[in-house]
């Protein structure tokens, strides 16, 4: 459904600290542009747990509106409460969206078990598919591949979205997934390094928060790992390593503003409490963006 690389978009804000959904659109239509095979909105990277309900409704229908159904479009759900997670999947649903991404938000550390059961009943009623979301980094909660084969069994589920620790454990655990899933369920994998590892091990998609940003190198390595050309999917993640690795130390979130003022977009400011990066890395910042570019 998804196809090789599904790009997630940042959400830009006002000056006040409501949605800009012109700036978002013009990331949804750059996106599908470079040729992103899907556009994903509030992820990680889209800052889903910054938002208010309507807030998340506007950036749905914006992101759909702009799409104009050129590529799927993945909405993230994410919230404490199963409650307030059904009203955000409906919400989602009534802007036209075509699956829904799940992550298993908490303050109270989640078990596994209460993970099953959150995506069972949301699954359930959800109408559209509902995407696994699996970030221990953001969410605290580890779960295991036979967790992820078990909540990837329930009906409603269309795919999953992992992350590895390293190469080996991103091929491992691609292995084990795509040998466990159901044959409807596609296994994606998130990670702005090491995502095109996993098209190379047989995985569906790469879901990247850069590729929102700065599409182009990401749409053109996600297409050689789809073609096995290793060289050249190792050039690229040579070339990118430094904004990856920046991605990875302060967050696409975080970085997201400095990235697309290189493009002339201007996304607004961070919700309070985060701050921008330091002067020094954001000229880091700037640096790998030329890089990436040339």
């Amino acid at each position: 459904m998804l196809g090789p690389l599904a790009a997630y978009l940042p959400t830009p804000r006002t000056a006040d600290g409501g949605v800009a959904p012109g700036v978002l659109a013009a990331l949804a239509d750059r996106a599908v542009t470079a040729g992103a095979d899907a556009v994903a909105v509030l992820g990680s990277t889209g800052g889903f747990a910054y938002l208010g309900g309507g807030d998340r409704a506007r950036v749905a229908r914006a992101a759909v509106e702009a799409v104009d159904g050129r590529v799927p479009v993945v909405c993230g759900i994410g919230a404490l409460t199963t409650a307030d997670v059904l009203g955000h999947a409906a919400a989602a649903r009534a802007a036209g969206v075509d699956a829904v991404l799940l992550p298993p938000m908490s303050y109270q550390p989640l078990t596994a078990g209460e993970a099953l059961a959150l995506y069972r009943d949301v699954a359930a009623v959800a109408e559209v598919p509902v995407w696994i979301y699996h970030n221990p980094r953001t969410t605290g909660l580890e779960l295991t591949v036979d967790d992820l084969l078990a909540i990837a069994a329930l009906p409603g589920i269309g795919g999953l979205k992992d992350r590895g620790l390293d190469v080996d454990d991103v091929r491992t655990r691609c292995a084990a997934l795509l040998a466990g899933v159901p044959a409807h369920v596609e296994v994606g994998f998130s990670g702005d390094a090491l995502g095109s590892q996993a098209l190379l091990a047989g995985a569906r998609t790469w879901h990247s928060g850069l590729a929102g940003i700065l599409p182009g190198p990401w749409v053109a390595t996600a297409a050689a790992a789809v073609a096995g050309d290793v060289p050249t999917v190792d050039a690229w993640t040579q070339r990118l390593a430094p904004l990856t690795t920046l991605g990875a130390r302060w967050g696409a979130m975080r970085l997201a503003g400095a990235v697309a003022r290189h493009v002339a977009l201007d996304l607004g400011p961070l919700p309070a409490p985060l701050l921008d990066p330091p002067a020094v890395v954001l000229a880091e910042v700037e640096a790998a963006v030329e890089a990436a570019m040339a």
